[in-house]
C-alpha cells in the first residue's frame, strides 16, 4: 500500500490548496519523456497496483504524446491525482540549437565569456586538431551580435567599482528591440554578491521590452563567472520554450478534466509545482534521467537502505549513467551540455554516452564499426520498426542475433520484421567485406564496451572500487545490454527492477518534493565565526522553506540539508561536501573543518590539514517526502516460464535452441541459468552462459555472474 503525508495543489480553494486523503482510490502517474518512447507508470494510492504503458514520443508538440499514454494507459482522467512529469523540451532545443532568440548582457570586456570558456580541449582527436573550434564558436547559442559588453563592476568584495549606466544599457534594449530578441540573459562580473546591478538592468528592459524573457544571477548566485553565465544564457535561451510548453500541457490536460496537481521533475532530484519549476527552467533540461536516479534511491531503500548500485539507463536515443552508495541521491554542482558550455547548479550526478537502442551502427572514415552517437529516433525509427528507416541500429542488430523476439517485442505494440533489419545491417556490412551477422555482433559488444566506458567514468576513474556495487540495468535497452556490460566491468551481479522499461517514470512518481537555494560568501572556515557562518544557512533555510510551504507542504515534514564548497588556500577548484543540519557554533566549526580533510583524504589520498579552507559557497536543499510504501508487484506466478526456444548468437557463439522465458510467469526464487532470453512488456533480459537470474519476493530480477563469482 503507498501512502502519503504532503499536500495537494489544487488551485481551485481559498487557501489554494487541500489536504490529501491517502486512502482514497487516486492514482499517481509519472511521465517520462524520451528521444525515442515516452514513458508512463501509474501507482493506486491505496493499493500499491501498478500499470505502466510506453508511446512513441510525439515531435514537436511532446505533449501531444502525454496524452496518448494517458489514454493509452486506460485509467478515468477524474481518477488521476497527481501527474509528475519529466520532459526534454529544453534539452532538445539545446542540442538543436533551437532555442529562442537571445541576448546577452555582460560586462564590458566579458561578453566572449560563453566562446573562451576554461580555455581547455577535450581529450581525444580534437586535442592536436588546429581547425578544431569550440562548441559556442561553431554553433553559438548567443551569435556575438547578440552579446552587449554594459560599463558597470562590481569589486571582488561586492562594493561598486563602476556604476550601472543605464542610459547604456537603455540604449541596448532599444536595439534589441529592433533585432525582434525573445530573450534576454544578463549576467554582471562579481554580481552573486551584489545584485544591483543586474536587477536595475533587468528593470531597464522589462521597460522597453515587456514581452521578453529577462533572467538574472538570482537563478543560482554563486562564484564561477563563466558556469554562472553559462547558466542563465541558458535558461534565457530555453525558457520560453519550456515554459510555453508546461503552459500547453496545463491546457491540455484540463481539457481532457484532469483536475489534479502536475508537478515537474527538476535537476537536484526532486519535484515542484509548475509555478515554482517555471522561475527556473533551465533546472528542468534532464528531468528523466534524474528521475531514474530518484527510482534508484527508492529500491535501495525498500531493500535495507545499504546497497551500492552503478546504473545504465537505456533509452532509444542515450545511456544514462549514475552511481549511488547506500542510498544517498549523487550530486553535483557542474554539469556540462557540450565541452566548454558548463552550467553551475545543483543537479544530480548523471553522465551521459551517445549510444542507444537506436543508435545508428555505421562505418567511420578509418573503416572501424561505430554506433551512435547518431540515433534514428521515434521517426522513422529502426528499421526492424517498418516506419522508413533503412539505415542499421542497435535494435536491428539484437533482432537479428536473436536477442530480441519480434512477435514479443513491446507487447506486441510494435511489429518487429526481421528482413528489413537483415536489409539494413547488409548494406553498411557489405561496405568492409562482412556479413549481416558479423557487423549485429561487433556492433552489440562494441555498444557494450561504450557503456561500460561511461560507467567507469563515474566510477573506477573517480576512484571507487566497484568490488562492492552492483549493476542496475533499466529503461527499455538495458537489460538486453547488462550482463555484457557487467562482464566487461568484471561485476559479478546484475539487478532489473520491476517495470524497467519504464523505471525512470516510476522515478518521477516517487520523488521528493525539494528545494534548492545557494550563495557564495568566499569566507576562510578557520577563522570565520560561527555565529556569521549560522546566519548565512539559515537565511538560505528560511527562503527554502518559504518555496515549500507555497506549494502546500506542512512545516513539520520538512528536512533540511546542508553543503558547502569548500578547497584549500591556493587552490582553484572546491568540492561539494554535506555537512550536518544542526546549529553551527565553534564545535561545529571544528567538525566541518574535519569532515573537509577526511572528504580530501577519501577523494584525493591526501589532506593539507596545515593549509586553511576556503568556503566558495554554500547550499541548502529544503525536502519533503511525498511517497511512502512499496508498490505491489505481483509475484510467484503458477505455471511454467519458459514460451519457446530460439536461436541466439552472443560473443560469437550460436546457441540454436535457447529458452525465451516470460518475466510475469517466473517463480520466486526458480533460478533460470543462461544462455537464455528473459521477456516482459517493455524490455528484453539477456542471460550469457555464465548467469543465471532468480526473481525475489520484491519483484526484482537478480543475474548472478556465476563464473566470475567462482573465481573470486
Amino acid at each position: 500500500m503507498v501512502t502519503t503525508k504532503y499536500l495537494r495543489l489544487t488551485g481551485r480553494s481559498e487557501k489554494g490548496w487541500i489536504e490529501v486523503d491517502s486512502n482514497d482510490d487516486g492514482w499517481w502517474i509519472g511521465i517520462d519523456v524520451g528521444g525515442t518512447f515516452t514513458d508512463l507508470v501509474a501507482v493506486q494510492r491505496s493499493t500499491g497496483t501498478v500499470l505502466d504503458t510506453k508511446v512513441l514520443t510525439s515531435k514537436p508538440y511532446q505533449e501531444d504524446g502525454v496524452l496518448a499514454g494517458l489514454a493509452k494507459i486506460g485509467i478515468p482522467i477524474e481518477q488521476v491525482d497527481e501527474i509528475v512529469h519529466g520532459h526534454t523540451s529544453g534539452i532538445n532545443a539545446v542540442l538543436s540549437r533551437d532555442g529562442a532568440k537571445t541576448a546577452l548582457l555582460a560586462t564590458a570586456g566579458h561578453k566572449d565569456l560563453l566562446d573562451i570558456g576554461r580555455m581547455d580541449r577535450p581529450f581525444g582527436v580534437d586535442l592536436y586538431d588546429p581547425t578544431w573550434l569550440r562548441p559556442h564558436q561553431a554553433r553559438p547559442v548567443v551569435r556575438r551580435r547578440d552579446r552587449h559588453g554594459i560599463p558597470e563592476r562590481i569589486s571582488e568584495n561586492g562594493t561598486v567599482l563602476l556604476e550601472l549606466d543605464e542610459d547604456h544599457v537603455r540604449q541596448i534594449a532599444h536595439d534589441l528591440r529592433e533585432a525582434e530578441i525573445e530573450s534576454v540573459a544578463i549576467c554582471f562580473m562579481n554580481s552573486y554578491l551584489t545584485r544591483v546591478h543586474e536587477e536595475r538592468a533587468a528593470e531597464i528592459i522589462r521597460e522597453e521590452i515587456p514581452d521578453a524573457y529577462v533572467q538574472t544571477s538570482e537563478l543560482y548566485p554563486v562564484t564561477k563567472e563563466h558556469e554562472r553565465t553559462t547558466t542563465v544564457v541558458f535558461d534565457a535561451y530555453v525558457g520560453p520554450i519550456v515554459t510555453n510548453y508546461l503552459r500547453r500541457l496545463e491546457r491540455s490536460l484540463g481539457e481532457i478534466g484532469f483536475r489534479g496537481t502536475l508537478w515537474i521533475m527538476t535537476m537536484n532530484g526532486g519535484v515542484g509545482s509548475v509555478a515554482e519549476t517555471s522561475k527556473a527552467p533551465v533546472f528542468q533540461l534532464v528531468s528523466g534521467p534524474v528521475g531514474g536516479v530518484s527510482g534508484i534511491v527508492q529500491l535501495v531503500r525498500s531493500r535495507g537502505g545499504h546497497e551500492n548500485f552503478v546504473s545504465m539507463d537505456v533509452g532509444g536515443t542515450s545511456t544514462d549513467v549514475a552511481a549511488v552508495q547506500d542510498g544517498e541521491t549523487p550530486m553535483t554542482d557542474l554539469w556540462e551540455i557540450e565541452h566548454g558550455l558548463v552550467m553551475t547548479m545543483p543537479a544530480v550526478d548523471v553522465q551521459s554516452v551517445g549510444s542507444g537502442a537506436g543508435s545508428i551502427i555505421m562505418i567511420d572514415d578509418l573503416g572501424s564499426i561505430r554506433v551512435g552517437p547518431e540515433s534514428a529516433g521515434s521517426n522513422p525509427g529502426p528499421a526492424a520498426y517498418g516506419r522508413g528507416g533503412t539505415e542499421p541500429t542497435l535494435t536491428d542488430a539484437c533482432v537479428h542475433l536473436g536477442i530480441l523476439q519480434p512477435e514479443l517485442f513491446a507487447g506486441g505494440d510494435i511489429t518487429l520484421e526481421p528482413t528489413l533489419a537483415v536489409q539494413a545491417l547488409t548494406a553498411v556490412a557489405d561496405r568492409i567485406g562482412m556479413n549481416a551477422t558479423e557487423l549485429a555482433d561487433g556492433a552489440y559488444r562494441l555498444a557494450s564496451t561504450d557503456m561500460a566506458s561511461a560507467l567507469r567514468a563515474i566510477s573506477t576513474h573517480r576512484g571507487v572500487d566497484l568490488r562492492g556495487f552492483s549493476l542496475l540495468a533499466f529503461g527499455a535497452a538495458g537489460p538486453m545490454m547488462a550482463v555484457a556490460v557487467a562482464r566487461d566491468l568484471g561485476m559479478k551481479s546484475v539487478v532489473i527492477p520491476p517495470h524497467p522499461g519504464e523505471f525512470s517514470a516510476y522515478g518521477l512518481v516517487s520523488s521528493d518534493l525539494r528545494v534548492t537555494r545557494a550563495q557564495s560568501p568566499f569566507i576562510q572556515l578557520n577563522s570565520i565565526k560561527s555565529d556569521f557562518l549560522e546566519e548565512l544557512f539559515a537565511s538560505l533555510e528560511k527562503e527554502t522553506v518559504g518555496d515549500l510551504l507555497r506549494q502546500g507542504v506542512d512545516e513539520s515534514d520538512i528536512t533540511l540539508e546542508r553543503s558547502i564548497f569548500a578547497m584549500y588556500a591556493g587552490q582553484t577548484w572546491d568540492n561539494r561536501v554535506p555537512i550536518a543540519s544542526e546549529p553551527i557554533d565553534d564545535d561545529a566549526v571544528a567538525r566541518i573543518i574535519s569532515d573537509v580533510h577526511a572528504f580530501y583524504n577519501s577523494r584525493y589520498g591526501y589532506s593539507a590539514d596545515e593549509l586553511p579552507i576556503i568556503v566558495t559557497s554554500i547550499e541548502v536543499t529544503a525536502a519533503a517526502e511525498r511517497f511512502g510504501g512499496t508498490p505491489n508487484y505481483p509475484t510467484d506466478q503458477e505455471g511454467d516460464s519458459l514460451l519457446k526456444t530460439a536461436s541466439l548468437r552472443l560473443a560469437g557463439i550460436d546457441h540454436p535452441d535457447a529458452p525465451v522465458h516470460g518475466r510475469a510467469r517466473m517463480r520466486i526464487g526458480v533460478p533460470i541459468p543462461g544462455p537464455a532470453v528473459i521477456v516482459e512488456q517493455y524490455a528484453t533480459t539477456v542471460l550469457d552462459a555464465g548467469s543465471s537470474a532468480s526473481l525475489d519476493s520484491g519483484g526484482n530480477l537478480n543475474i548472478i555472474l556465476k563464473d566470475l563469482e567462482e573465481k573470486s
